[in-house]
C-alpha cells in the first residue's frame, strides 16, 4: 500500500494521508490502519471546538492499494482570527505532523546517537572520523574532508561494529549503500 506523510492543514491546501478505512470515522472493526482516518476525524472536530465553525470535515478518496484523507481548507477559512490558535491547539492530534518542539527533540536524539555512533568508530581506530553536525548529519564530503575512505576495510569494519552505538540512527543497509559494500 503507497501511503504519504500526514501534513497540518495549511491554507489553500488538502490534507493528504493515504491508509485503509472508510468514508466516515472508523469503527473498532476497521481495518489497524485506522488512526490516521480517525486522527483526522478528530483534528476536524477539534478545530470546530476551538471556533473555527466552517472547520469541514476530512474526506476519503479511494483508489486502487490507495485510500487517501483530505482536508480542503480555503483561504477565506484561514484568515478567520481563530484558526492559528485553534491549528496550534489541535496540532498534536495529528500523526506525521510533529510541532516544533518535537522535531527540535527528534534532531537532538538523532545528533546524539550519531554523536555516539561517530565515537564508537574513533574508539576502533578511525580516529579522524567527524562528529556529526549540529543538524545531526554526517555526510560522504565530511567524511572525504576528514580523510575517511569509506572504502577502507577498516572504515567498513567499524563502521558495522558501531551500528548498535547509533541507537537506529544508521543501519547496516546505509552502510552497505555508503560503502557499496
Amino acid at each position: 500500500m503507497h501511503t504519504k506523510p500526514l501534513a497540518a492543514a495549511l491554507a489553500g491546501a488538502s490534507l493528504l494521508v493515504a491508509g485503509c478505512g472508510t468514508s466516515r470515522p472508523p469503527t473498532s472493526s476497521s481495518s489497524s490502519l485506522k488512526s490516521p482516518i480517525t486522527a483526522a476525524y478528530k483534528f476536524s472536530a477539534c478545530m470546530r471546538a476551538h471556533g473555527v465553525s466552517g472547520f469541514p470535515d476530512p474526506q476519503v478518496i479511494s483508489r486502487p492499494g490507495e485510500q487517501a484523507i483530505g482536508i480542503h481548507v480555503t483561504p477565506a477559512l484561514t484568515s478567520s482570527p481563530r484558526f492559528k490558535s485553534a491549528q496550534s491547539s489541535c496540532q498534536g492530534i495529528m500523526p506525521g505532523a510533529p510541532s516544533p518542539a518535537e522535531q527540535a527533540a527528534q534532531q537532538q536524539a538523532k545528533a546524539k546517537h550519531l554523536l555516539a555512533f561517530a565515537r564508537c568508530i574513533r574508539a576502533r581506530g578511525i580516529t579522524s572520523f567527524p562528529d556529526p553536525t549540529v543538524q545531526g548529519q554526517i555526510n560522504p564530503q565530511m567524511l572525504a574532508a576528514s580523510g575517511v575512505d569509506l572504502h577502507a576495510p577498516a572504515v567498513i569494519a567499524a563502521a558495522r561494529a558501531c551500528v548498535p552505538a547509533s541507537g537506529g540512527a544508521v543501519t547496516q543497509a546505509a552502510i552497505s549503500q555508503a560503502t557499496g559494500s
